[in-house]
């Protein structure tokens, strides 16, 4: 028979591992963004609408 406290386990601990690396990838970026220098936002626009029709 399954051990599925086991397998509860292995799962809550490998979900919470990869939420965390998600954060620290997050934080990671959002602190690279914080201290560039270039201080510019650039707005990226589409050509079209995403069924093709043209505003």
């Amino acid at each position: 028979m399954a051990d599925y406290i086991k397998m509860y386990d292995s799962l809550f601990n490998d979900v919470t591992d990869a939420i965390s690396l998600l954060q620290r990838a997050q934080q990671k970026t959002e602190e690279l963004f914080i201290s560039g220098d270039d201080g510019v936002i650039v707005e990226l626009k589409r050509d079209s609408e995403p069924d093709g029709n043209d505003k």
